[in-house]
């Protein structure tokens, strides 16, 4: 039973979500508080799975309860529920909520989005980590793409599409902008996977309010030094890694948005490693052990905090909204015949990440599948697979980071060679 808080200072929405929420008794435990404080207070007596807050309230607005929920009980996940009128506040708001609903919002919505954000707690088992994920507020940027972006924002008439190219050469830019303009505060008919388009459709006085205002993105270097970790090397090989994606979904029979998404969740597939950075102890006892037993980084992370990267990465992401089709190609890029049979959907179907693929596979290799369903997370696997391998060319027979039971069960293995002629062009283009 998952216990959802609902704060709210008019009592006629209160008792509007009492009666629209009563068939969901067997599911969830709901309680309801009229202000910040009435919530601070229940919540102090009580752990909760997910608040849902208004934002325009007397004495203690949405956005100060739900600063002070992320710091007093991080693991909860933050909602707001705001009315249009609310949009300095909703900005205003983007470091300490997870999602955003508009008022009115339809029942059916408020049940889905609640469910898949709990739901996503299946990806990760330590509470710990879940604490620590759900209490991140932004991640750290290339400084030369900060200092980029602090200095275009700053001249008197900001060249949008300059801030949109280097949004999208920058991971965590990239997540976090995407976080907001699929937020429903924004209205949008279907979500936005291109960083670019987002940062156009935000518009300059919104972009400037994020970057200069609230100071959405950081230049966090401090931490990664110390660690020996490479923020440019985790940033070049994304980029390598969502431009294969790019080349490889070139010739794909799929529709355009679904190559955008493709590309965004190649350029995106890492971003747990900067997770890593905020549990420095964890990720020295994990590059200790991998340099002790002469392992892989996924091994040496599965061994210290019982997951990896790419399941942090896919929770952050998750919570914070993004299509569900990039978040399983995140949590699933090393090892996608996990995903197949346990699929993690908005209908609140959750995957089990340690299960293997089991179905049976005829004599052709090949299942009845869909490959296309399959695509995005086919693309981040194979593209970043090759990329790790380094030096693959025609007379390459082995590959050491593909899941051949996946290509396999999709009857995809006979691509093999194409991909490797669309990674050779990659390459001589530098990447």
């Amino acid at each position: 039973m998952k216990k959802i808080l609902f704060v709210d200072d008019d009592l006629n929405v209160l008792n509007g979500l009492k009666r629209t929420l009563r068939s969901m008794r067997k599911e969830w435990i709901i309680e309801f508080a009229s202000g910040g404080l009435e919530a601070l207070n229940i919540m102090s007596n009580s752990k909760f799975d997910v608040i849902v807050s208004d934002m325009r309230m007397p004495n203690m607005d949405g956005s100060q309860l739900l600063q002070i929920v992320s710091k007093q009980h991080p693991e909860c996940i933050r909602i707001i529920l705001s009315g249009h009128s609310d949009h300095e506040m909703v900005l205003g708001s983007i470091k300490c909520a997870h999602q955003y609903m508009m008022k009115p919002c339809d029942t059916v919505v408020v049940k889905s989005i609640i469910n898949r954000a709990c739901n996503l707690r299946d990806i990760l088992k330590s509470d710990e980590l879940r604490i620590l994920v759900g209490g991140m507020k932004n991640l750290p940027s290339l400084p030369n793409s900060y200092n980029l972006i602090i200095e275009e924002m700053n001249l008197t008439e900001p060249s949008l599409a300059k801030v949109g190219d280097i949004i999208a050469h920058d991971v965590s830019m990239s997540a976090k902008i995407l976080q907001l303009v699929n937020s429903a505060f924004f209205g949008l008919p279907q979500k936005m996977v291109n960083p670019q388009q987002a940062a156009i459709y935000l518009g300059v006085e919104t972009l400037k309010a994020l970057v200069l205002s609230t100071h959405v993105f950081s230049s966090f270097t401090e931490t990664s030094e110390s660690l020996d970790f490479s923020l440019p090397n985790l940033f070049n090989h994304s980029m390598a890694v969502g431009n294969l994606v790019k080349k490889i979904m070139g010739s794909e029979s799929v529709d355009q948005r679904v190559k955008e998404e493709a590309m965004v969740a190649g350029l995106l597939h890492d971003i747990g490693k900067l997770l890593m950075l905020t549990i420095p102890d964890h990720y020295k006892q994990i590059q200790t052990f991998k340099g002790d037993m002469g392992c892989d980084d996924l091994t040496a992370e599965h061994e210290v905090l019982n997951t990896s990267h790419a399941e942090m990465g896919a929770y952050l992401l998750g919570l914070w909204g993004l299509p569900i089709g990039i978040v399983e190609s995140i949590a699933f890029h090393h090892h996608p015949s996990r995903l197949i049979g346990h699929e993690f959907d908005v209908s609140g179907v959750a995957f089990e990440v340690g299960e293997k693929y089991e179905k049976p596979i005829d004599s052709s290799g090949s299942t009845s599948l869909d490959v296309k369903e399959y695509a995005v997370l086919t693309a981040v696997h194979v593209a970043d697979a090759l990329i790790n391998q380094k030096d693959c060319d025609s007379d390459t027979t082995e590959f050491k980071y593909i899941d051949m039971r996946y290509l396999k069960a999709l009857g995809l293995v006979e691509k093999l060679p194409e991909w490797v002629v669309c990674y050779e062009k990659v390459r001589e283009r530098g990447g």
